[in-house]
């Protein structure tokens, strides 16, 4: 009987799509990742955990799983390779050249390029700045200053590098109580402009104060928050001027601003003595390591750290250990381990329950409170 002749088609390869699926596809099994930096999903992490009591037993090359290690090493060392030309890279794109890449190391930090100034006209607001100290032979307590609690704030700002719950705590009730008192400000800044605009509608114009002489001052704060008591320094010598403008042209009496520029002064003081104090307990050598760690170390310094911040403070807010809520600037770091991402979870509870705890004993002490008053 003739045999049928196979035509060249029927013994090509099959090169369609399924085809070449299936000549493609990995003679090998291997565990994958989502992350992996191999095109085909290989995880040496995985693998290791895979191959961990053969390799123990001393990776025979009998064993079926021989090959599977010999892959391993091989991806091991691709791995190596790939890391080593992106560290030559620099991490710059492959279409980077070498020489491009190097300028990443060469190119310089960003620096101001000029002077940063504040001009202030009124001796409140330059009193206010520079501050006040000790007169001790007329009595004459010291006075904080916008300067000084600059550098306070530069220094907690400098702690929270060191994962410091409280000195982030010490940053946002700095700027909620700023916050306020640039609302305040601000409000007696449009009721004066507001009663000057009266006049003006009325046919008399008149000038806003400004100083025959201001002082402008050269800034070099080396933190944000420095330029934040700047721009108070600022609204506050605005302020100033114009409640002097409203008592020199008769729209308020000297009483009306004496009081106004008095609640103003101790508003700010306020701020600037509660910063100074955070900044002065954690500056102490003593507790100056204080960090989120702390709380679960068994180390007797860090417990003796964690007992003086609470003792002094009180407990840190479960919101700002746990981050959930944070400073406008923090040099805490951010890309946190799941381990350490643990930590601020379990110690974060811990922390809400006793607020929870306390808060519902208080409100379950005030109405005995009351029924011992009434009796």
């Amino acid at each position: 009987m003739a045999t049928a002749k196979k035509s060249a088609t029927d013994s090509a390869p099959n090169f369609a799509p399924e085809g070449l699926a299936a000549l493609l596809k990995p003679t090998l099994a291997f565990e994958k990742e989502p992350d992996s930096p191999f095109s085909d999903g290989y995880s040496i992490r995985l693998e290791e955990k895979v191959l961990a009591e053969y390799i123990a037993a001393g990776a025979s090359p009998d064993d079926p799983l021989f090959d599977r290690y010999a892959e391993l090493e091989d991806r091991r060392e691709r791995l190596q390779q790939m890391q080593s030309e992106r560290d030559a890279q620099r991490g710059a794109d492959v279409v980077a050249t070498r020489s491009e890449a190097a300028g990443l190391d060469a190119i310089g930090g960003l620096v101001d390029d000029g002077l940063d100034q504040m001009t202030i006209h009124t001796i409140e607001a330059y009193r206010m700045f520079l501050g006040r100290s000790r007169d001790a032979a007329n009595r004459i307590n010291p006075i904080i200053g916008g300067k000084r609690v600059a550098s306070c704030l530069r220094n907690l700002w400098m702690l929270t590098g060191n994962d410091n719950p409280y000195a982030e705590w010490a940053l946002l009730r700095h700027e909620h109580g700023v916050n306020e008192v640039h609302k305040h400000l601000q409000a007696e800044i449009a009721k004066a402009e507001d009663m000057l605009d009266q006049q003006r509608k009325r046919g008399l114009v008149l000038a806003v104060l400004s100083s025959s002489s201001p002082m402008t001052v050269n800034l070099g704060f080396r933190s944000p928050y420095g330029y934040a008591i700047s721009m108070l320094m600022v609204d506050y010598d605005h302020y100033v001027r114009l409640q002097k403008t409203l008592q020199r042209k008769n729209l308020l009496s000297d009483d009306e601003v004496r009081g106004s520029l008095r609640k103003a002064q101790r508003a700010i003081l306020n701020v600037f003595y509660g910063t100074a104090r955070f900044d002065r307990w954690l500056s102490r050598p003593e507790i100056r390591a204080l960090n989120r760690g702390d709380w679960i170390s068994s180390a007797e310094d860090a417990a003796k750290r964690l007992q003086f911040a609470v003792s002094t403070f009180g407990p840190v807010p479960a919101s700002v250990y746990k981050a959930t809520i944070s400073p406008s600037h923090s040099r805490r770091r951010y890309s946190l381990t799941d381990a350490e991402q643990a930590v601020l979870k379990q110690v974060g509870e811990q922390l809400e329950a006793a607020e929870q705890a306390e808060l519902e004993a208080g409100a379950t002490s005030a109405p005995a409170e009351d029924a011992a008053v009434a009796s």
